[in-house]
């Protein structure tokens, strides 16, 4: 993966922030720039950055009609606590619509939770719906990761049994 270090540069002088236009990945890189946010192309051509630790990607899929962003939680899990983590997710589900959030089942074995935002954008976006859309989108991945960490505490961030 290559890595891009952005230079901040302000929005296109003679594009109002109401106007809407398609959204690409051009536009997305350009959000990223904005935002000073640093982010990587991948060899297919994947968007992505990491914020908090965690893996976020952006993509326009559904013929350019939905904007994806998609989050994944930076520890892994035994498939052994497949069926716990489902309950968790279903239960999460129950209380709050979105992020869409799911499981990644690894070559390994091993899981990641998954968390997916999709929008509908039809024949385009602002800049500022492009803006609220993406933010929208890291910050629900980042509640979905913050409550899983709250009910999974690192063993590095605690004290050892014999000192507790």
């Amino acid at each position: 993966m290559e890595e891009t270090h952005p230079e901040p540069r302000e929005p296109e002088e003679d594009l109002d922030a109401h106007d809407v236009r398609r959204v690409d990945r051009q536009r997305l890189v350009a959000w990223l720039r904005r935002a000073e946010q640093r982010y990587f192309v991948g060899s297919d051509g994947t968007l992505g950055g990491l914020w908090n630790g965690c893996l976020f990607t952006f993509m326009v899929v559904g013929g350019g009609r939905v904007l994806q962003v998609r989050g994944q939680w930076n520890r892994a899990a035994a498939i052994e606590r497949r069926s716990e983590l489902i309950e968790l997710l279903n239960a999460r589900h129950a209380r709050v619509a979105w992020p869409k959030c799911f499981l990644l089942v690894l070559d390994d074995g091993s899981m990641r939770v998954a968390a997916d935002h999709s929008v509908v954008i039809g024949a385009g976006l602002s800049e500022r719906q492009l803006d609220r859309a993406l933010r929208v989108g890291v910050t629900a991945g980042l509640a979905v990761f913050a409550e899983l960490d709250a009910h999974y505490p690192d063993p590095v961030a605690t004290p050892p049994e014999s000192l507790a």
